[in-house]
């Protein structure tokens, strides 16, 4: 254990560590592949990819403490696959809930944050350096949806381009808002006793909007703002994630409180296309591959993450290496992690790459090489 200042203790644990060394912002550079940065005391829920950063395997981690001043990390794997580097260390106040890095520019991000009880979400600038990398510097306020009082989940960029508008999920209503000119927004709302819990945006329909309210999933048409295609009790108990295919129209997958993965088909919503028993207790999270469709990787409260090979008839990209005519199959489970795994992230440069962070501030990177 080291003490690097008053407030923040790093704790280094790794199966075959060769080599430990300590970077300039204070977060541990590690050469081996799956290994740990632990951000004790701080703990974490959410790491999101650098998908702007077409040169490096990158995530966004934040962190959820409600005693010390949170902070953002930016991790970068080695050139080699086997170094973990903080790239950079910004304070940010408040408790990070959801995290959500700008497709288009690598130093915007937005998050979900909560203060006195009340959350808020805005989008953050990462301050340029001033030559003393030993100085922590705080993120900046960029943007701000603080004019509309809400619950907030997560917070959406468009998905695709350089596009200034993100969409917000609150537990009452969507908003559709300009990162450029915060006061033109719109907004939709979920009506009832419906309390949103997440949202997806359609890569391939910008003008559809998934979310998940209780257990059912329900899809918004963002030119009127209303709900079109709905699916009742997608999972028994509540639906915690949802995820577009990159690849295919119309297809999603899901999680839920009641541990089942399922891919659903929005044209044919009356039944799942595959069920996937996910976890041995909750699934609160699940990922399409960005290049190759058939894997996704999906992780629970029982400290695992679970990589998958679903199958599909008509697969437009397959990774090579793979026996074919295999049905749905878990490929690999990894439980390395100590805690709930709340938060994974495919890499945007290697679509071989993924990171998770449980809720201990562990962050591990796989798979093994």
């Amino acid at each position: 254990m080291f003490t690097l200042r008053p407030r923040v203790m790093l704790v280094i644990i790794a199966i075959m560590s060769m080599y430990v060394g300590i970077c300039h912002s204070g977060v541990i550079l590690i050469t081996y592949f799956e290994a740990y940065a632990v951000f004790a005391p701080f703990q974490a829920r959410c790491i999101s990819a650098q998908t702007a950063d077409r040169e490096n395997n990158r995530w966004l981690v934040g962190t959820l403490s409600l005693r010390y001043e949170n902070e953002v990390h930016v991790l970068q794997l080695g050139e080699n696959s086997s170094e973990l580097v903080c790239q950079g260390l910004y304070t940010h106040r408040d408790e990070i809930w959801d995290i959500a890095a700008c497709p288009f520019n690598t130093s915007l991000f937005s998050t979900v944050y909560s203060r006195a009880g009340e959350t808020g979400t805005a989008v953050w600038k990462i301050p340029e350096s001033r030559g003393n990398k030993s100085v922590v510097l705080p993120v900046e306020v960029a943007a701000s949806l603080s004019s509309v009082p809400q619950q907030w989940k997560c917070t959406l960029w468009w998905p695709s381009g350089q596009h200034p508008q993100v969409a917000s999920i609150g537990t009452e209503k969507i908003v559709l808002w300009n990162v450029e000119f915060p006061q033109n927004m719109s907004q939709a709302s979920a009506g009832g006793s419906n309390h949103l819990e997440v949202g997806s945006w359609d890569p391939h329909d910008f003008n559809n909007i998934a979310t998940a309210s209780e257990g059912s999933i329900q899809c918004w048409d963002l030119r009127t703002m209303s709900s079109s295609t709905k699916i009742d009790q997608a999972h028994v108990l509540q639906t915690r994630h949802i995820d577009f295919n990159p690849q295919k129209k119309h297809l999603i997958a899901t999680a839920g409180d009641d541990s089942w993965i399922r891919i659903w088909d929005l044209r044919k919503p009356s039944s799942p296309l595959h069920n996937l028993l996910g976890h041995h207790h909750w699934t609160v999270r699940v990922k399409y591959n960005p290049k190759y469709e058939e894997l996704i990787l999906s992780s629970g409260t029982d400290a695992v993450v679970n990589l998958w090979r679903v199958i599909d008839g008509s697969l437009t990209k397959s990774p090579s290496g793979l026996p074919r005519g295999l049905e749905d199959s878990l490929l690999r489970s990894y439980t390395e992690h100590e805690d709930s795994v709340y938060g994974i992230a495919w890499s945007a440069l290697d679509p071989w790459v993924f990171a998770s962070v449980d809720y201990d501030g562990r962050v591990s990177i796989g798979p093994e090489h």
